[in-house]
């Protein structure tokens, strides 16, 4: 039976990272937490079936919620 390629295990992030990445992307002006938010949905595409890791998805959907509530 084969491997797969990438076996690495896929933690989130724990409540103490979320919490400083929250708190870093509120000191952001809106066109820096843009960035941020366009870097994330670009490392989450999905890439010939491979899922994004859930650290990932964790960045985008903080960023997203940075940005809802800047608006």
């Amino acid at each position: 039976m084969r491997s797969r390629p990438d076996s690495a295990p896929d933690s989130p992030l724990s409540p103490e990272v979320l919490a400083e990445l929250r708190h870093r992307y509120a000191m952001l002006s809106p066109s820096s937490l843009e960035n941020v938010y366009s870097d994330a949905w670009e490392r989450c595409k999905l890439e010939r079936g491979r899922l994004p890791p859930a650290e990932q998805i964790q960045v985008l959907v903080t960023a997203w919620k940075a940005l809802r509530k800047m608006k």
